[in-house]
């Protein structure tokens, strides 16, 4: 049986069930947020919603707003969305929030409601290096 990570005595399981979660991934100096079923089963009509407001990487158009974000109707297992957040030099100059909650809700294919309250905390990724790719 698979359980989702958590602190002992809290995991999830996610035998049996959708499971979709929004994560922060750090690559190369870019955020990337990652919409992700990590479940076993579809999810349907699923709803991302974001605690402040978070400008994408050209700085004016809100990554809260997109159509990813305010809806999928099917999103099966092991499907994940990726979105260019923007540099992360950049997002921290710009002041962009660092600690949010995102909330998901959806639901399975037999109609069970789910959510899902994940805060996230971009400060761990502050004094990492970034690193540099080269071409040559």
């Amino acid at each position: 049986m698979k359980t989702g990570e958590g602190s002992p005595g809290n995991s999830v399981t996610t035998q049996g069930r959708p499971r979709v979660i929004l994560d922060v991934h750090h690559e190369r100096g870019f955020f990337f947020l990652l919409l992700r079923n990590i479940g076993s089963e579809p999810a349907v009509n699923v709803v991302t919603k974001f605690g402040p407001r978070i400008l994408g990487p050209d700085g004016k158009k809100e990554i809260n707003g997109i159509g990813l974000f305010r809806g999928v109707a099917f999103f099966p297992p092991g499907k994940q969305f990726r979105v260019l957040l923007g540099a992360a030099t950049a997002y921290f100059s710009n002041k962009q929030p660092t600690k949010f909650p995102v909330q998901v809700t959806y639901s399975g294919e037999n109609g069970k409601a789910y959510s899902e309250i994940i805060n996230h905390n971009l400060e761990i990724y502050r004094d990492l290096p970034h690193e540099a790719e080269r071409k040559g």
